[in-house]
């Protein structure tokens, strides 16, 4: 660690004194060093100045902090909204993205459309080939106080996920489940990332009137069932009830319309198990719209916009020319069940603004002189949902100004501005980092948010806005609003000590494969999977038949976690260990996974055990089961000293007469003292024990 120069290193007395130390040498005829002297003044006054100069040249303020984090490649994250899921139910009609469900006097902004006339699921049931395992919908549901496991304990091919609808479902927005999943196993999941593989492949059907129809799956944030969220499905437009259904069906359906999710082939780690479903939980997040700004390319003539804004406010088209600038157009708008639908002119990059009618869209006129310093009018800007535009001197053109953290790197000609999200300012450059504004400067997005203000507890949400019932019609009475869990994530931006201290974990962070060690955790974090034990294992270890080394080649033993007694590596935790290590290893290196291999171990013992204890036996198997179930390293020898130090030392055991431990598998040796030597992969796994108990006399 490089050391740190103290810079304020000499107090007054210190520099003054070595000041009038130097008067004889450089002034000899200068005698009187008294402090009524005129020069000893001004050399204190000098002295004290030095003093303050080192004082400030020592201190690290808040903007040379931000340039060192700056310089690690780092930057403050920002004010954050929370979200939170609501539940929407009653009334009809649609309610359109951007609609305000207030929690007293905090409004969440709806992140889709819910269409409130749809059909509602009731309920349903599970079946895994052999039974059913029934579930209702409702209130309980969406409080997450349900447990069903959706394919029953051991998920096989062609088991399936029932779920039962009282009308037909919507065909003007897609159908979505949110789901909460189990997680609270003994080993953790890994958070999922873009490109994990799912363990099976389902399909979701529906039942229509030429029977079963695939529903096509715009999203799934649960990969497969494995995690919480939505699932949203494009729903076939035939739907069928179930009396009207074959005749096969009719027989193994009630009443209403039905849809499935089925396991079609795969292999699962552990049984999904559903606490929680709800096909009214609308995603909200704790935001005020007042301007939005939509870029759409030049081949695009039409545009749909289902949000409330566009519904109610005031929209206006800018298109840029072959100059770079824009320019206002004219946009046709028409309203339909979707939205509202935009005409677009031909030709041209668009932006498409839209306002609320009561915000005043207008920052400011720009004067052309440097540092120029406006202040928003509302508090809790979100950052990136923020952006300018500004006219050009000429008259007609306008441009689009980018936002940027500092005029660092801004020239002369950047038309560039810093937003302070914690005091609302906007400020422009100086004209030689960052261009000054010259003309009229218009909001073009902007939304804010109360931060960590926004995380309230259940069932604070409670209504529509009254405004926005106004607007689409609606009465208030009809609707029921309320969220079954507490809206999470708001946060006020970062501190810079907050940054610091994220830049030394993610600097610590080890991210690539150098060592056994480096893949053994890298195996570990494998998105989507739970990695019960895993080893790499020495190339001295793997020689080839020639009794050479494949010294470029890494071979990990892999165990993932199952309720399963023997686990072994399905294709797909292969594939996924897999890509997640290809681009970490260094180059040259191959990566070979291998299965665990289980030893059966059988232990037979004689033991004398104290004659007031009647459970001897049952205390004896469970201390040896124990001894096994606590994970095993693999290739760890059973030592006979510690499987008789664990029977021996029991409360209830006097003596042990005779304890014998006999191996079944593959590569076993035995030691000389009764330890069994299991091979480099292998697990042990108690197969049998026989005791033989007798109290002693």
């Amino acid at each position: 660690m490089l050391p740190i120069p103290i810079l304020d290193d000499q107090r007054f007395e210190e520099i003054a004194a070595e000041a009038r130390s130097m008067i004889p040498r450089l002034a000899p005829d200068w005698t009187d060093f008294n402090h009524h002297d005129p020069g000893i003044t001004f050399l204190e006054l000098f002295a004290f100045l030095k003093e303050s100069q080192q004082y400030h040249l020592d201190q690290i303020g808040p903007r040379n902090l931000q340039k060192y984090l700056k310089l690690l490649g780092m930057a403050r994250q920002h004010r954050t909204p929370a979200r939170v899921g609501a539940v929407v139910s009653g009334g009809q009609g649609t309610l359109p993205a951007g609609t305000r469900l207030m929690a007293g006097e905090i409004p969440f902004e709806t992140l889709r459309a819910e269409d409130l006339s749809r059909g509602r699921l009731t309920g349903g049931f599970a079946w895994d080939g052999k039974g059913r395992s029934a579930f209702s919908a409702g209130t309980e549901a969406a409080a997450g106080k349900v447990r069903l496991e959706v394919f029953g304990r051991e998920p096989v091919p062609g088991a399936a996920w029932y779920l039962r609808f009282d009308r037909p479902w919507s065909r003007s927005v897609p159908l979505r489940l949110h789901l909460w999943m189990k997680q609270d196993w003994p080993v953790r999941r890994n958070g999922a990332e873009e490109g994990v593989t799912p363990l099976v492949r389902l399909s979701w059907e529906a039942l229509g009137r030429a029977g079963w129809q695939r529903a096509a799956v715009l999203e799934d944030e649960t990969c497969g069932l494995l995690f919480s969220g939505d699932v949203a499905l494009d729903m076939p437009a035939d739907p069928c009830p179930a009396e009207k259904a074959a005749e096969e069906d009719r027989t193994f359906l009630k009443d209403g319309f039905w849809l499935r999710v089925r396991l079609e082939e795969g292999e699962y780690d552990v049984p999904p198990v559903v606490v929680g479903l709800s096909d009214e939980l609308v995603p909200a997040v704790q935001r005020e719209t007042m301007a939005a700004c939509a870029r759409l390319s030049p081949e695009e003539r039409t545009a749909v916009d289902g949000s409330l804004l566009a519904r109610t406010g005031d929209c206006t088209l800018f298109q840029r020319r072959e100059d770079g600038f824009w320019y206002a157009g004219e946009v046709g708008r028409e309203d339909g069940p979707e939205g509202v639908r935009f005409s677009l002119p031909e030709g041209g990059e668009k932006l498409l603004l839209t306002w609320r009618r009561d915000f005043p869209r207008r920052l400011g006129e720009g004067n052309g002189f440097p540092n120029q310093r406006y202040q928003l009018a509302q508090r809790g800007q979100i950052y990136r949902s923020f952006q300018l535009l500004a006219a050009e001197p000429d008259g007609g053109a306008w441009s689009l100004w980018e936002r940027v953290e500092d005029f660092d790197a801004s020239s002369p000609e950047d038309r560039h501005y810093v937003l302070d999200e914690e005091t609302g300012t906007v400020t422009f450059g100086d004209c030689i980092h960052g261009l000054a504004p010259e003309g009229e400067i218009l909001i073009a997005a902007q939304a804010v948010t109360l931060g960590p203000g926004g995380n309230v507890k259940a069932g604070r949400i409670q209504g529509v806005h009254p405004e926005d019932l106004a607007l689409l019609g609606l009465r208030g009475e009809d609707l029921r609003v309320w969220n079954p869990h507490d809206a999470a994530g708001g946060r006020e931006r970062e501190s810079l000590e907050e940054g610091f201290q994220r830049c030394r974990r993610l600097l610590r962070r080890t991210d690539r494969a150098v060592t056994y060690e480096d893949y053994e955790r890298l195996v570990r974090k494998t998105p989507g999977l739970m990695i019960s034990n895993c080893k790499a294992v020495p190339v001295t270890r793997l020689p080839r038949q020639d009794g050479s080394l494949e010294e470029n080649c890494v071979t990990v033993v892999v165990e993932p976690y199952s309720l399963r007694q023997e686990r072994t590596l399905s294709p797909a935790y292969r594939e996924n260990i897999l890509r997640y290590l290809e681009g970490r290893r260094m180059l040259g290196t191959k990566v070979a996974l291998l299965a665990p291999a289980y030893v059966g171990i059988t232990v037979y013992a004689e033991i004398l055990s104290q004659p007031h204890y009647v459970d001897a036996r049952e205390r004896i198997q469970a201390a040896v089961a124990d001894f096994f179930q606590k994970g095993w390293e693999f290739g760890a020898p059973v030592r006979y000293s510690t499987l008789y130090g664990i029977i021996d030392t029991l409360d209830c055991v006097q003596g042990i007469e005779s304890l014998t431990i006999d191996a079944q598998g593959k590569g076993i040796t035995r030691g000389t003292n009764g330890d069994v030597i299991l091979p480099y992969n292998a697990l042990a796994v108690l197969k049998h024990a026989s005791y033989q108990v007798r109290p002693a006399e």
